[in-house]
């Protein structure tokens, strides 16, 4: 595990997300320091966690720095969105420049979630988000070497994230900050920054 604070950005659980139904968030502390975690950001789909309810795995479970997110399904692509104090207008189908503004309006970071796995992030308009997803166990190589190039087009930082949506994927993939952010409006800021280093310890597959 590489100096610093490796956060992993990107990952789910059984409460909100369906497709996640292995991920007890109960046991998503144990994993993740098994997998040498500092901090882990909960981004169940089209749904933010309600703050009282992270507030208790925080309590419960203090040896991985919890934060919450979500990974908006927007038009043409997904979106991780972290440093949110609400969730209104972001839902199933809100446009790409509509998240950010809301994101924005609300200091909170925005994410382009494995950019090539749903539609061609080319045509998109991605002028406004924060950062570019580069790596997750959601990536093949080819998959990963376009985004990294669709990052530096941008002129955007790379962060890499577990996507995971099983318990012994979390950790396959994180990105390393200098510190651990003390919530997540500095998490965003740091993601914004560009002071994350992604690490993708696990090989892509090749297709």
């Amino acid at each position: 595990m590489a100096q610093g604070a490796p956060v992993d950005l990107h990952l789910h659980t059984a409460r909100y997300s369906p497709c996640a139904e292995a991920v007890d968030p109960s046991a998503i502390a144990a994993w993740a320091g098994r997998a040498g975690l500092a901090g882990a950001v909960i981004t169940d789909h089209d749904v933010l966690w309600p703050e009282d309810e992270l507030e208790r795995l925080r309590e419960d479970f203090p040896s991985v720095a919890f934060y919450r997110g979500i990974e908006v399904t927007s038009q043409g692509c997904h979106l991780v969105v972290v440093g949110l104090d609400r969730q209104d207008g972001l839902r199933r189908g809100t446009p790409v420049e509509e998240v950010v503004r809301i994101a924005h309006a609300q200091g909170a970071a925005v994410i382009l979630a494995h950019p090539y796995r749903d539609a061609d992030p080319d045509v998109l308009p991605l002028d406004g988000i924060d950062a570019v997803e580069v790596g997750s166990t959601s990536f093949t190589r080819p998959e990963a070497a376009r985004a990294r190039a669709l990052a530096r087009r941008l002129g955007k930082p790379e962060v890499a994230s577990s996507d995971a949506h099983a318990l012994s994927r979390i950790g396959w993939a994180y990105t390393v900050f200098p510190r651990l952010p003390a919530d997540e409006k500095e998490l965003a800021a740091m993601v914004r920054d560009g002071l994350g280093r992604p690490s993708t310890p696990h090989p892509f597959p090749e297709a």
